[in-house]
């Protein structure tokens, strides 16, 4: 007897789709911006719909003290609230979210940004 292949044809594909679509949102803060001049760092990540990811602060602002520090600047303050946008609709609904959270570099050392000031 021959087994029908055909529910394996149509059951691949979803499969490999449903593995790509989860892999598609960063669930780690990254960069998305900023201005060196003011010293101010854009970091943001995204989920999908009914999944918000368990992101840790401490990254965040490890992350944007390393991109202050390569700007001159020996501190980070976290500037306070955030911003969530739909990165895309679909229906009527949004299935992507980007989170984006911004942070102050202070106590210039005497760098780059110091020097734009000239």
């Amino acid at each position: 007897m021959e087994r029908s292949t055909k529910p394996l044809r149509i059951l691949l594909p979803m499969l490999t789709l449903v593995a790509l679509t989860g892999c598609a949102s960063s669930q780690k803060w990254s960069s998305s911006g900023g201005d060196r001049e003011q010293g101010l760092v854009r970091l943001s990540y995204e989920y999908p719909e009914y999944r918000q990811p368990d992101v840790s602060d401490a990254q965040a602002e490890a992350l944007a003290l390393n991109r202050c520090n390569s700007w001159g600047y020996k501190k980070v303050q976290p500037i306070a609230g955030q911003l969530r946008q739909c990165a895309n609709m679909d229906d009527g609904n949004c299935n992507l979210w980007t989170v984006t959270r911004e942070f102050q570099c202070k106590d210039n050392t005497g760098s780059y940004a110091s020097r734009l000031s000239r």
